[in-house]
């Protein structure tokens, strides 16, 4: 104390001297505080220079009151001065260090609450030591009158202590932190700050909810996020009876595996719960680490779930309270004419007969797939051949290994894909991904090797169409595998080679 006393006496007995050097302390944090990014910090550090000012006009009156050092006056500006100056510097030091160095440098997550708590104790520290040696007042004896004072008080605040302290108990036991998302009661959202009575949430739909921390460690704090942000979701849904359960759970895992949000491990799972009046029920378990983003994978599995029941022919029942005589129309049921029309735009079956496109009419299928689902994926294995009868696609290369995903093509009505695939059993080249509600034509393997055994003639046009429609492929992609050179003649050759050894002719 005799260090601080005599620095006291040197700061009043020197006035421009220490003028001077405030001066150029507010000039140094004047550099400083455009590095602050944050306005909450800027507006601590403002503080903190406006009570040192404070204090050091207190300080010149109180030297300029010399003559009378036995006076009221110059005691109490004295003490003020001395309070301002020494809570203004540790305020400084606070957003200097806490704020701005481990808070938006270091990123360090440091509690609000702790940082309030040591700064109300070191101010009280301040006052106690200006008063007892500036002022001359026995502190103990006013720490013992203020105990009844702070009892009444604290009877007349008991619901506001308990919110402080109930802060000070979340802080220190940390069950969540900022930006956690969490459930309390009936309450869900991702925290967005923690006060001394209150801690903030920001739900789904962007509401901010004020939650008393009294409330909060009554109930059960659900965390989503920590210590394991892995989030296990369940979807329930009906099957009619016509559907095996085991081509049901094979057609929703393909599902689940098209969506890259739902995690490998813990690996998905389908069960089948119970047999119902009308329907048999299955529940869908899987992972996901995006809490945040439950809605939107819900909706894309949702829906993409209806696409690949509808494609698989697995009809969803739902009860009826009423009796109807309907004429059921298949899910899928295909217009020959319509199909034979489609297939018969198709260069590829130009060389075709009348009847061999009949033929493929009756045995293809129309498939519908919804906005962002995959027809094919690329590597993959295939032996089957897409037109679009409505809608369109965007066809993409990459997007495995690391290599970025790119859009080489846009497909449209009329188009077609996957003819390397029915001819020769190549693997996908490229990944087909629906931009729209998209409707197609497959052609599979198995009626195609009927059209060329019957009828061996169709071999060398088809093959010929092909090389040149490769050729124009290769001119518009970088594939990540070599792909073949087709020139004329010689390549539509080797091509019918390939054809004929896949098709064993």
């Amino acid at each position: 104390m005799d260090l601080l006393n005599n620095w006291l006496a040197f700061v009043t007995s020197h006035p421009l001297l220490s003028a001077g050097a405030f001066v150029l302390g507010v000039l140094a944090l004047a550099v400083v505080r455009p590095l602050l990014h944050r306005t909450r910090v800027r507006a601590h550090l403002d503080a903190s220079l406006t009570l040192i000012s404070v204090g050091f006009v207190f300080g010149a009156l109180s030297a300029l009151g010399g003559g009378s050092a036995g006076g009221v006056v110059f005691l109490d500006a004295y003490a003020v001065f001395v309070a301002a100056v020494a809570i203004g510097i540790v305020r400084t030091v606070l957003v200097l260090f806490v704020d701005f160095y481990m808070r938006e440098r270091k990123g360090a997550a440091i509690s609000t609450i702790f940082r309030d708590v040591a700064s109300v104790i070191t101010y009280f520290i301040i006052i106690l030591l200006v008063l007892r040696y500036t002022l001359d007042i026995n502190v103990t004896s006013l720490i013992t009158t203020s105990a009844v004072l702070t009892a009444i008080v604290g009877l007349a605040l008991q619901d506001v202590l308990g919110g402080v302290i109930s802060g000070l108990v979340i802080e220190m036991e940390s069950p969540f932190g900022r930006s956690d998302w969490i459930r309390v009661g009936a309450f869900e959202g991702q925290v967005v700050e923690t006060g001394w009575r209150t801690t903030k949430i920001r739900t789904r739909v962007n509401e901010v909810i004020t939650l008393p921390n009294t409330y909060l460690s009554r109930e059960p704090v659900v965390n989503y996020s920590r210590p394991d942000p892995r989030y296990g979701d369940t979807l329930h849904f009906d099957a009619a009876y016509e559907a095996t359960p085991d081509e049901v759970k094979r057609t929703v895992m393909a599902v689940l595996t098209e969506e890259r949000a739902v995690l490998t491990d813990p690996a998905p799972e389908v069960r089948t719960l119970r047999f119902k009046d009308f329907a048999i029920e299955y529940a869908v378990r899987y992972w996901l680490d995006q809490f945040g983003e439950l809605d939107r994978i819900r909706d894309r599995l949702t829906t993409s779930l209806w696409y690949a029941l509808r494609r698989a022919n697995v009809r969803i029942p739902f009860p009826a309270r009423e009796s109807y005589l309907v004429r059921e129309q298949p899910v899928a049921k295909l217009d020959r004419g319509d199909a034979v029309a489609t297939l018969a735009a198709v260069p590829l079956f130009a060389a075709v007969g009348a009847d061999n496109l009949t033929t493929l009419a009756t045995h293809a299928r129309r498939l519908i797939f919804g906005r962002g689902e995959r027809i094919v994926r690329e590597g993959d294995p295939g032996d089957s051949f897409y037109v679009i009868e409505h809608g369109s696609v965007a066809v993409v290369i990459g997007g495995r290994d690391g290599i970025p995903e790119r859009t080489i093509a846009e497909l449209h009505t009329g188009n077609f894909f996957g003819e390397m695939s029915l001819l020769a059993g190549e693997a996908r080249s490229a990944t087909v991904v629906a931009q729209e509600d998209v409707a197609v034509l497959e052609v599979g393997r198995a009626c195609f090797q009927k059209i060329l055994i019957a009828d061996p003639a169709v071999l060398e046009p088809i093959s010929q169409i092909a090389a040149r429609r490769l050729d124009e492929q290769r001119e518009h992609r970088n594939s990540r595998q070599a792909m073949p050179a087709f020139d004329n003649d010689p390549a539509a050759q080797r091509l019918l080679e390939r054809i004929k050894s896949f098709f064993r002719l």
